[in-house]
């Protein structure tokens, strides 16, 4: 078996991969989702459960804050693996958000617990800013309602005529 404290980084690199600007769906990064739903249904705390793939609120579970659950079970799994664990070695998960409506932060403080019901968590809260101003995943039309421009197919179309 490993030494346990080989994953003491892991709830933070969990936090922080989940958060960084890779973790973009749809038009919008993890924090503006985070964001937006929680203004959405007013509320300020939002719990992912990595590996239940779920989310408390109920109501916040939606696709976009789902959609990188596989790769950060992916990063347990190598971690676990990498330093000599079992794949069911740890029992949980989460990343807890505290979200602030009046501000554009998100905090995230992850907290992960093992088999011996040891567990993991930094010594600070992960804190990432909202990075689109006024984002608003419902507004889908992104061009121009300009008709004087024919649009990509209307070209083609023209072409074959």
């Amino acid at each position: 078996m490993g030494k346990t404290r080989n994953l003491n980084g892991l709830p933070g690199n969990l936090a922080l991969s989940y958060l960084s600007t890779l973790g973009y769906y749809d038009r919008g990064y993890m924090a503006d989702w985070l964001k937006h739903i929680s203004i959405k249904l007013g509320i300020n705390k939002i719990e992912i459960d990595i590996l239940g793939k779920s989310i408390t609120p109920k109501e916040a579970e939606i696709k976009p804050l789902l959609a990188d659950l596989n790769k950060l079970n992916g990063i347990i799994n190598q971690e676990l693996t990498n330093n000599g664990f079992e794949s069911n070695f740890l029992t949980k998960a989460v990343l807890r958000f505290d979200i602030p409506l009046d501000e554009k932060v998100v905090h995230c403080f992850p907290l992960l617990e093992d088999t011996n019901g040891k567990i993991y968590e930094p010594k600070n809260r992960i804190t990432e800013t909202a990075y689109e101003s006024d984002f608003d995943p419902s507004n889908r039309n992104l061009k121009s309602n300009n008709t004087d421009k024919p649009n990509f197919l209307s070209k083609i179309k023209n072409l074959l005529s």
